[in-house]
């Protein structure tokens, strides 16, 4: 089983795209600043393994790494050239990365996490059942897979209008795929959300989820002057209950924690176009 296929043409034409994806990643891709961004809202809050198949340079892969520095992040992806880029460029002591084809127990252990970005289009429905096998191993008992796909209308547009954009193998993930997938890997479909990226309903995140219904936490309000500083400080320190922060299914109501997530993920200008530069100052 492999991410994108095993065909030689089809790695090929990855390793091609190298630069492109370094440039995506100085240039603040929308589509995958957008991705970002769902990652860090559906996370776990504290996930111990996680796994990016189809990571690419890996530029995804060491952000998960970076934000989460007790975890442990692997970047799989079929691109040997890929990898290489990102052993040379994104780099942290808890991410390492697998080039190649992932197979059943090639990758030992459970995930809390694991992400496709933008990948699962690219895997021929005739692979799909040995992905679906490998991922319904790998899932930890309370564990989420989030996905980023185009929509079926984004790709008809491509095909009408823009058909060299066609990767190899491009497929239509509707609803009715997401489905199967679900009840193949043993997980539910928690959510699901057409975004705009160029333009409107282009492209479609998913998160599926294996879970055990958590309390949410109470709906309390918020202490002022003295007693708010004094709430404030035990949070801090960590002395009030935890109960409702595994929030499996997303934020609940009254915990909104968007932006604290979101910072954890974001990468100033200036570090992106220094990390981009390690390829090419490691090959001159």
């Amino acid at each position: 089983m492999t991410t994108v296929g095993d065909n030689e043409d089809v790695e090929a034409y990855y390793n091609k795209r190298v630069a492109g994806k370094l440039a995506d990643f100085t240039g603040f891709n929308p589509r995958i600043e957008a991705a970002v961004e769902t990652i860090a809202e559906w996370s776990p809050l504290r996930p111990k393994r996680v796994l990016e198949i189809g990571c690419g340079i890996g530029a995804t892969s060491w952000r998960m790494a970076r934000a989460w520095p007790e975890a442990e992040v692997i970047g799989a992806d079929i691109s040997r050239m890929s990898v290489e880029v990102a052993q040379a460029c994104f780099r942290r002591p808890n991410l390492r990365y697998v080039a190649g084809a992932i197979e059943a127990g090639s990758l030992p252990g459970k995930f809390d996490l694991v992400v496709l970005m933008d990948v699962y289009e690219h895997i021929p429905p005739a692979e799909r059942p040995a992905l679906h096998g490998f991922v319904r191993a790998a899932l930890a008992d309370e564990a989420r897979v989030i996905m980023t796909v185009p929509t079926p209308a984004m790709q008809a547009w491509l095909h009408r209008d823009h058909p060299e954009a066609i990767q190899p193998v491009d497929e239509d993930i509707d609803l009715g795929v997401a489905e199967t997938f679900a009840r193949e890997t043993q997980t539910d479909l928690v959510h699901y959300r057409q975004v705009g990226i160029w333009r409107y309903g282009d492209y479609a995140h998913l998160v599926f989820g294996r879970f055990s219904p958590a309390p949410v936490i109470a709906r309390e309000a918020k202490p002022s002057g003295l007693p708010g500083l004094k709430h404030r400080v035990k949070r801090l320190i960590g002395r009030t209950a935890t109960d409702g922060e595994k929030d499996y299914l997303g934020y609940d109501f009254g915990r909104a924690r968007t932006a604290e997530r979101r910072r954890r993920f974001q990468v100033a200008a200036r570090e992106r176009r220094q990390i981009a530069a390690a390829w090419s100052n490691g090959r001159e």
